[in-house]
C-alpha cells in the first residue's frame, strides 16, 4: 500500500482564496508528472479541493511530493498568490497522506464522509472524469486505475444502501435552500451568473418557484438565451452585465474564469434597496471581487461559507458517518486483499515457472529412460500428465505462502522483498543474454 499517495489542499485548512490558487488546470499531465517524480498520477479539481492522487514503486516521501505540487503551481500557474509563494503557502494549507491513509481519505471522499456538503454526489462524476482525462494521457495506469475504479465501486455501493435524500446532496441544491429561505415571504430577482452544472441545476430548481423571476448572465449571449428559455427569464451578456448589471435581489456565480467577472464598481451602481443584496459565489476562484465584501448593501458568501450551511444538521450527519463507516472499513479490506494478490503473482509465476520447467525436465528423463518402450503416443499423454500433476501441486505450497505471509506481522514487507529480489534476478537474466561473453 505505501506506493499510493494524495496530495492537495483542502476546505479543511484553506479558504476558498487559497484553494482557488491552486485551481489552474496543470496542463500537460505528463509534464507535471515527471514534475512530481512519481510513476503514475490523476489530478482532481472541485469547488472544495484540489487534489493530486499518485503512485510511486520508489515509496517515495509524500512530503516531498507535497513540495513539489506546491513548487509546480507556483511556476505554472498564472494566479499569484499576494502574501507568499504557493511553494511556502502549501506547507501550511496542503496536506500529504500515503499507504492505507490514502484509500480512507479517497473512499470518504467519495461516499460523501468529506465534503463541506454531507453526501456531495457530484464529486463522484468530477473524480470519474478526472479519472477518465488521467487514463487518456496515459498517467494513470493499472494501480492507480485499480484505487480509482475500486473506490467509486465502494461509492455506488454505499450510496445504494445509505439514504442522503433528506439532506442537501450537492453545492447548488445547498445554494438553492439559502435562496429558498430567503424568497418564502415576498417575490425576488435572481441573476445566475455562468452556464456550467452548478448554474444548470440551480436555475432548473429555482425554476418553479411562484415569486422567483430569473436573469441569466453569460459571456455568449446565445448560450444566456439558452437557458432564459429553458428554465423561463430573461438574459444578458457578461459584457453588458460589466458594464450596467440588471438589476437583482440575489445574485449566484459559477463559473471557471480564473479572473473577478463582477466588480464592486459596477454593482454600486445599482439602486440602494432595504433589503440586502445576497451574493452566492461558487466560483473557484472567485468569480467576484473581493471588495464587494465592503460594499453598503450586499452580503457575499463564498463557495465554502455556502457549503458551510450545510453542516447545521449535525445530528443527521453522525447518523450517517456511523452508518458509512462499515462500509469503509470493509471496502479497505477489500482493496488490501487485491493488493495483497497482486503483489504475491510474480513470486507466484516464478514458482509456477520453477516447477512447470523441472516437470518438464524429469518427464524428457523417464521418457528416454525408464518410459523408453512407450510409443509417441503415450510418450505425449504421459508429459501432459506430468505437466497437469505439476499444475496441481504448485497450488499448494502458493496457498500456504500466501497463508503465511498473511499472518505474519512483517508480511506485506517480507512479500516486498521477494518481488524485489525477483526482478533483480529477471534482470540479471536478461543482462545476461544480452551479454553472453561477460560469463
Amino acid at each position: 500500500m505505501d506506493r499510493f499517495g494524495v496530495v492537495g489542499v483542502t476546505h479543511h485548512r484553506a479558504s476558498s482564496e487559497e484553494i482557488g490558487w491552486f485551481s489552474e488546470a496543470p496542463g500537460s499531465l505528463e509534464e507535471y508528472r515527471l514534475a512530481l517524480g512519481v510513476d503514475e498520477i490523476l489530478h482532481l479539481r472541485t469547488c472544495n479541493r484540489v487534489e493530486t492522487y499518485w503512485v510511486s514503486h520508489e515509496h517515495c516521501s509524500p512530503d516531498r511530493v507535497l513540495r513539489a505540487f506546491g513548487t509546480w503551481f507556483e511556476q505554472k500557474g498564472s494566479l499569484a498568490n499576494p502574501q507568499e509563494p504557493l511553494a511556502d503557502l502549501v506547507d501550511s494549507v496542503g496536506f500529504a497522506l500515503s499507504g492505507d491513509a490514502t484509500h480512507r481519505h479517497l473512499s470518504a471522499m467519495l461516499c460523501g464522509l468529506d465534503s463541506k456538503v454531507l453526501g456531495d454526489e457530484q464529486v463522484v462524476g468530477q473524480f470519474r472524469s478526472a479519472l477518465f482525462e488521467a487514463r487518456e494521457q496515459d498517467v494513470c495506469k493499472h494501480w492507480l486505475g485499480m484505487l480509482g475504479d475500486e473506490t467509486v465501486k465502494l461509492s455506488r455501493r454505499v450510496r445504494k444502501q445509505v439514504d442522503y435524500t433528506h439532506l442537501p446532496t450537492s453545492v447548488a441544491g445547498v445554494a438553492a435552500n439559502i435562496l429558498r429561505k430567503k424568497v418564502s415571504t415576498k417575490p425576488a430577482r435572481i441573476t445566475l451568473l455562468g452556464s456550467g452544472e452548478m448554474v444548470r441545476e440551480i436555475g432548473q430548481r429555482l425554476a418553479g418557484w411562484l415569486q422567483v423571476s430569473l436573469c441569466f448572465v453569460n459571456r455568449t449571449q446565445a448560450t444566456a438565451q439558452e437557458l432564459a428559455e429553458k428554465h423561463g427569464g430573461v438574459s444578458q451578456s457578461l459584457s453588458d452585465f460589466q458594464a450596467c448589471p440588471q438589476d437583482f435581489d440575489h445574485l449566484v456565480t459559477a463559473t471557471g474564469s480564473f479572473a473577478p467577472l463582477v466588480f464592486a464598481k459596477a454593482l454600486a451602481q445599482l439602486p440602494k434597496q432595504e433589503e440586502e443584496r445576497l451574493i452566492l459565489d461558487l466560483g473557484v476562484p472567485a468569480d467576484t471581487e473581493a471588495s464587494i465584501r465592503e460594499l453598503p448593501g450586499f452580503k457575499r458568501y463564498d463557495v465554502l461559507e455556502v457549503s458551510s450551511e450545510a453542516e447545521t444538521n449535525q445530528v443527521a450527519g453522525r447518523v450517517l458517518q456511523r452508518t458509512i463507516r462499515p462500509y469503509l472499513r470493509e471496502g479497505g479490506l477489500h482493496f488490501r486483499e487485491k493488493i495483497f494478490r497482486r503483489n504475491l503473482n510474480p513470486v507466484a509465476d516464478k514458482l509456477r515457472q520453477s516447477i512447470e520447467e523441472r516437470a518438464k525436465s524429469e518427464a524428457s528423463r523417464w521418457a528416454k529412460t525408464k518410459l523408453a518402450h512407450l510409443d509417441p503416443e503415450d510418450l505425449a499423454l504421459f508429459e501432459e500428465f506430468a505437466l497437469r500433476l505439476a499444475d496441481l501441486t504448485v497450488q499448494v505450497p502458493l496457498v500456504a505462502l500466501r497463508n503465511t505471509l498473511r499472518e505474519l506481522p512483517m508480511g506485506d514487507l517480507i512479500l516486498g522483498r521477494l518481488r524485489q529480489a525477483g526482478r533483480l534476478a529477471a534482470q540479471e537474466e536478461r543482462d545476461k543474454a544480452a551479454n553472453p561473453l561477460n560469463d
